[in-house]
């Protein structure tokens, strides 16, 4: 364990574990199967904390922090930050806290670090659960997909030059509006701004999304569920479209009033389509 690691602090109830050489933070609650979450671009284990309290009373909910998201306070240097490396992690993490095969949530960039994992190690995946994850695909080059795309380097580029400019908040709150509407950054609360700043340049490294080929996705042989929000960007319902198309995957749960935050823009939906689904699994 590195110094610096150690040092870290952990805030009350949260504990950590050594995995691949890195100090995991996580918050835990409940028992029986478990339930991992895994959050997505500027946020940590605190993302889900309107999950945690009712997904506890059917499971062993596991929360976690990627590495060097909060508590960890990074400057964005070093070469040990991708989704690859991320994946490993969460399969290590899996190993030391003996979960064997856990139900597996991740939500936008989560999602690719989920997918990741199944891909990878899909002896640690007992179901997989997709909420608006960020897959590369090999798309054909349409209206649709140029639009797709363009979006999303749009976002992440502007986010890029207002950080340069040292317009840290001004960025933050421009790239939470492009993904979840107009107005999003001013609606959300204070608490929920401090996570997006704390995580901020864990969204400033050049983390390329992994492509996924179609035989990759027609290997899965677990239980899957996709979900996205009413007001999710189109980027999400085409990559959605493309993983129907490609291997069967089944059509996303729609979380009403919902944008790409469904798990706090409309939690008792959200909670409630997820344990439908680890119920039956």
């Amino acid at each position: 364990m590195s110094s610096k690691a150690a040092s870290w602090h952990l805030p009350t109830g949260i504990k950590s574990v050594e995995a691949n050489g890195y100090l995991m933070a996580y918050q835990e609650m409940g028992t029986g199967i478990p339930l991992l979450l895994v959050h997505g671009s500027l946020c940590d284990y605190r993302f889900w904390s309107y999950q945690i309290e009712q997904l506890a009373k059917h499971h062993r909910v596991i929360a976690l922090s990627l590495r060097h998201y909060f508590p960890e306070q990074w400057d964005g240097r070093g070469g040990d930050f991708s989704i690859a490396q991320h994946a490993s992690d969460v399969e290590a993490f899996i190993s030391v806290l003996a979960l064997g095969a856990v139900h597996l949530l991740g939500h936008s960039r989560g999602g690719a670090v989920a997918l990741e994992v199944a891909k990878r190690h899909p002896q640690v995946v007992r179901s997989l659960i997709l909420a608006d994850p960020a897959v590369r695909l090999d798309l054909a080059e349409t209206d649709e997909s140029r639009k797709a795309i363009a979006f999303r380097s749009m976002l992440f580029g502007n986010f890029l030059e207002n950080v340069a400019k040292g317009e840290i908040e001004v960025g933050t709150a421009q790239f939470v509006d492009g993904l979840l509407g107009n107005g999003a950054w001013a609606r959300l609360p204070s608490q929920v701004h401090e996570i997006f700043l704390q995580n901020v340049h864990t969204a400033l490294v050049s983390d390329p999304l992994p492509l996924t080929a179609d035989e990759e996705l027609r290997r899965f042989d677990f239980p899957i569920l996709t979900i996205t929000g009413e007001h999710s960007p189109p980027f999400y319902r085409l990559i959605f479209a493309e993983m129907q198309k490609r291997a069967h995957l089944p059509q996303p749960i729609v979380i009403p009033g919902a944008n790409h935050a469904m798990n706090f823009t409309n939690p008792p939906t959200f909670n409630a389509a997820v344990l439908q689904f680890t119920a039956a699994h």
